[in-house]
């Protein structure tokens, strides 16, 4: 198998990850890359766009949370939970795609 082919499947692999190992198998390319600019820049994307809905989830239930306990109304604290989960299955759900049609790219060039 050619070098750069083999190189075009784990760059494919970084970002279809998103269905099997998301987070730690571009880290893990990441990691293992060294001196192969065009793998660690794929590796690098990939964990970035896997990551993103991980730390809005963190940040969204922390301030979720910490609305609920300084204002104690639980209306608000509902709408407000109904709303930024629905942000971020909207966020979550291209990011998906993206990462999904990236693989894909990858995978026809």
């Amino acid at each position: 198998m050619e070098t750069n082919q083999s190189y075009k499947i784990v760059n494919g692999f970084s970002y279809l990850s998103i269905l099997f190992l998301p987070i730690i198998f571009p880290l893990i390319v990441w990691l293992l890359a060294g001196d192969r600019a065009e793998m660690r820049y794929h590796a690098i994307r990939a964990f970035w766009l896997h990551l993103i809905p991980t730390l809005l989830t963190m940040i969204s239930v922390i301030f979720i949370g910490s609305v609920g306990l300084f204002t104690g109304n639980a209306a608000h604290v509902g709408w407000l939970s109904i709303i930024l989960i629905g942000i971020l299955a909207i966020v979550s759900f291209v990011l998906f795609i993206y990462n999904i049609v990236k693989a894909v790219q990858i995978f026809i060039s």
